[in-house]
């Protein structure tokens, strides 16, 4: 869920731009008159008029109230019965300017601000008290009279006029409702510390002379700690009886914790009959641990508990030792994906969802557990009758081999809700799994999951990031209570905007239905002869017998080793076999060699044209040295030409008069199908076919690592580079990759036109790719709301052998079967997954060179 915390981005626009040009010279034009006008108030010529009572003179303001006309002392007294904490302005003849007092220090008589009686004195009140009173606005050195008529005490009574003592027995010190409520929403908000809040209202009091002003900073702390949890008691209605109770009898009883109202619960927003449709009423929840709201391990004040006393979203802390001091399974797990290893970074740190935990001992399974078994303890279903529940965790490939064994020795009384739970990992996060988590974890394998990403357990780190630097000092208890209290408020939050976004998804789906469902069409089109086998197959993911490490799926690309340029290059050169050309029959190897000569070539032909056309005026020194370098390979290879196309020896007269790079190779791409069965090279077209195919899948794989190089280089410079050096260091790195980015892609495209030509192009294997089709979403940036109704480019559903719903064999009569090519290279040379491959050498631009 979405919630509106996020500062709007500035809007440089031409059109605000001027209008604040605008507005700024208008108010440029009364800037004179309003200096004037603001130092006038520091002055009025009403004081020392005589007062409408007829017994003094004007000499009190103020300037809380709007609009209010100065008066004699005690008329402002008076008229301030109501508003006690107003600061009064009373002229000091001898000084020259107004000086702000508290009301009680105006009338000489012995005045207090009268409790009881609604404002009005006591006719049994004593002498009056001194009090250190906090409001919005400062601190209040002032005087109270207390009613005697009763028998409630002091703070009673401070506490029916609004305001809140700092002790039970004769306290000294308050702090006005008003005052608490700003507070809660300002930290909640803004983040603001108990320290820096109560600072700034000393100031408020005296901006110069601040350390006169009272402190009540250890007042103020205690009282915030209570005042939270009056609050949530009298919000969940929990200060009256067990009617909430009542209502909600699925709630655990006293709980302080705020109920999704668009999640299932029963009798409360669910149709009878909901079992039969399992697919609307799964539970989908998430784990995730948060590494920022860290605490020091104190020694003191051990005493200090939570009051919220495991009512809300962390447990008590009894029950935290305790299950700490018998669950041995504390010590560091080993990791069974060598792509994530979270559980090993940090120490200490935070759970972030309903149920949370300190990770004492880091992100271990067991506390993964006890934030687990929290949650289905706050669940709203009779036992045995709740729906199947879909778990989300970055590191579930981990947490799932041993947990129905660890839940049914720690957690019996939940272990068979696990036992028929789903298991996901985040769709953001899986990307830095090994390939067989995809196929066992991600979302989109996994039926009646709708669209669940699983990644909303991170939108609130934002807010309780900021949180962190306030607990890292606090005590255990106060740690906790404040930790509560923002996490009920992010739940208040999203409560408050779900009608909203409801309505937003609701329309975003209704412009995607269309896209959607011609899509679903145009596939249903593309595969009619696929589809009933499609449907006959075994759709859940098996490990394989034959390797534990590894996943067999129907929907699990082809990760065995495919057959790269090299190996292939180097088979056939070691091949006896010939093929016929004009000129007779001739060694496949000879001829494969002499082909890849001139795929290099047609390569460097496309490069140098590329950068041609960024300096046609004036070529550069390095196109020049390239044609040369080109001109001096073109003329061998024309001269070996002849060996193997003997019959279009003539064209090649008068090719050297041109340039280098507008030269015609005469490959069998460039002779129509005809000309190729006239001039007898049909031999050389299926090997340029099979170099094609087996060329395109190198590129294929290098331009996967390249998107995912380029994306960390730019994050790399964006968080470490500092200074001019480093960004200049790191623009060039990335310059450099940019232009391997574009290469690859024009590559590809000359390829595939070349596949096209020779007749032996598979249009759904090797589609077009433009730099969209490159688009990949960032694993180093963490998701942003929309990024799930965000698709990525076709380059990332390819692989060595092309599109994922093509035919993994290689086209044009390729006579080896996999793992006979190239088994004698290093395994990272070969390919397979791309997760697996070296990061590439940013200066090696060419494939065939």
């Amino acid at each position: 869920m979405e919630v509106d915390d996020e500062e709007p981005s500035p809007d440089f626009s031409e059109e605000t731009r001027s209008k604040h040009a605008k507005l700024l010279a208008d108010y440029s034009k009364i800037f004179p008159v309003a200096a004037k006008l603001l130092m006038m108030k520091e002055a009025d010529v009403r004081i020392g008029t005589p007062c409408a009572c007829g017994n003094a003179i004007r000499e009190v303001r103020c300037l809380d109230c709007t609009q209010f006309s100065p008066l004699c002392r005690s008329c402002w007294v008076n008229a301030h019965k109501h508003h006690p904490f107003h600061w009064a302005k009373f002229w000091s003849h001898e000084q020259g300017y107004f000086v702000r007092q508290d009301i009680s220090v105006l009338l000489d008589s012995d005045y207090g601000i009268p409790l009881g009686h609604d404002g009005e004195h006591c006719p049994k009140a004593l002498k009056a008290i001194l009090m250190t009173v906090v409001d919005l606005n400062g601190v209040h050195a002032t005087k109270i009279t207390t009613c005697q008529c009763g028998d409630n005490g002091r703070w009673r009574q401070l506490f029916d006029a609004d305001l809140f003592p700092a002790t039970v027995v004769e306290p000294q010190t308050a702090f006005t409702f008003h005052l608490l409520q700003d507070w809660q929403i300002m930290t909640l908000q803004s983040k603001i510390t108990t320290y820096h809040y109560i600072r700034a209202l000393r100031r408020l009091t005296d901006n110069v002379f601040t350390g006169n002003v009272p402190d009540p900073y250890k007042q103020f702390i205690f009282v915030t700690r209570i005042w939270p949890l009056l609050e949530a008691k009298k919000q969940f209605g929990r200060l009256h009886s067990d009617g909430m109770n009542e209502l909600f009898p699925h709630r655990p009883k006293g709980n302080l914790m705020l109920y999704c109202p668009a999640c299932p619960e029963p009798d409360v927003n669910m149709e009878s009959g909901w079992e039969r449709t399992p697919h609307l009423n799964s539970l989908k929840r998430t784990v995730d641990g948060n590494f920022k709201t860290r605490n020091y391990d104190k020694k003191n004040n051990t005493n200090d508990v939570s009051l919220f006393g495991g009512r809300a979203y962390m447990p008590s802390e009894q029950r935290y030792q305790h299950y700490l001091e018998t669950v041995l399974q504390l010590q560091k797990e080993k990791m069974t994906c060598n792509h994530l290893n979270v559980a090993n970074s940090v120490n200490h740190a935070k759970f972030k969802n309903q149920s949370s935990v300190d990770m004492t001992y880091g992100e271990r399974h067991a506390l993964v557990d006890l934030a687990m078994e929290l949650d289905l303890e706050a669940a709203i279903f009779d036992k045995g009758h709740e729906p199947n529940c879909i778990w989300s965790y970055d590191n579930m490939c981990g947490l799932t081999p041993n947990i129905s064994q660890c839940w049914h020795k720690y957690h019996k009384c939940f272990a068979y809700q696990i036992d028929k739970s789903r298991w996901l990992i985040p769709a953001c996060h899986i990307k830095n799994h090994g390939p067989g988590c995809v196929p066992l974890y991600c979302y989109v394998y996994k039926p009646c999951t709708s669209h669940f990403h699983a990644e909303m357990v991170e939108y609130g780190w934002a807010v309780f990031n900021g949180v962190g630097p306030s607990v890292l000092q606090m005590n255990p208890g106060h740690r906790i209570d404040m930790l509560v209290i923002h996490y009920g408020d992010w739940n208040w939050r999203k409560t408050v905007g779900l009608a909203r976004q409801l309505v937003k998804v609701l329309n975003h789906a209704k412009k995607q239905y269309i896209e959607k469902r011609n899509h679903f069409i145009s596939l249903c089109e593309l595969n009619e002869s696929r589809v009933v086998a499609w449907s006959a197959m075994d759709r859940s993911p098996h490990v394989d017998p034959r390797n534990k490490r590894s996943v067999m799926s129907v929907y699990e690309h082809n990760h065995e080793k495919a057959p790269i340029l090299k190996a292939l290059v180097d088979r056939l050169m070691s091949s006896k076999d010939t093929i016929t050309v004009s000129s007779g029959d001739v060694k496949v190897g000879a001829a494969v060699s002499w082909l890849q000569e001139g795929l290099a070539l047609a390569q460097l032909q496309a490069c140098i044209c590329r950068i041609a056309k960024t300096c046609k005026a004036n070529p550069t020194t390095e196109v020049r040295s390239r044609c040369t370098k080109l001109s001096t390979r073109i003329d061998k290879w024309h001269k070996e030409q002849t060996r193997f196309m003997c019959s279009i020896a003539l064209q090649l007269v008068g090719q050297s008069a041109e340039e280098p790079k507008d030269q015609c190779l005469f490959l069998p791409s460039d002779f129509s199908a005809s000309d190729r069965q006239k001039f007898h090279l049909l031999g050389l077209g299926n090997k340029q076919v099979q170099m094609l195919e087996v060329a395109l899948g190198d590129i294929i794989n290098t331009l996967q690592t390249t998107c995912k190089t380029l994306t960390a280089a730019y994050e790399h410079k964006i968080k470490h580079a500092r200074g001019q050096d480093a960004n200049t260091r790191l623009n060039q790195e990335i310059h450099s990759i940019e232009a391997k980015w574009e290469t690859l892609i024009a590559d590809y495209m000359l390829f595939r036109d070349a596949l096209h030509a020779l007749g032996a192009l598979d249009e759904v294997k090797w589609r077009p790719l433009m730099v969209k089709d490159t688009f990949r979403k960032s694993t180093e940036k963490r998701r942003t709301p929309g990024d799930s109704q965000v698709t990525e480019g076709n380059l990332w559903n390819m692989t060595r052998v092309g599109f994922s719903t093509s035919d993994p064999k290689i086209a044009g009569g390729l006579l080896f079967e996999h793992g006979n090519v190239g088994e004698d290279e290093d395994e990272d040379d070969e390919g397979g997954d791309t997760s697996e491959d070296p990061i590439f050498n940013i200066n090696d631009l060419k494939y065939f060179v």
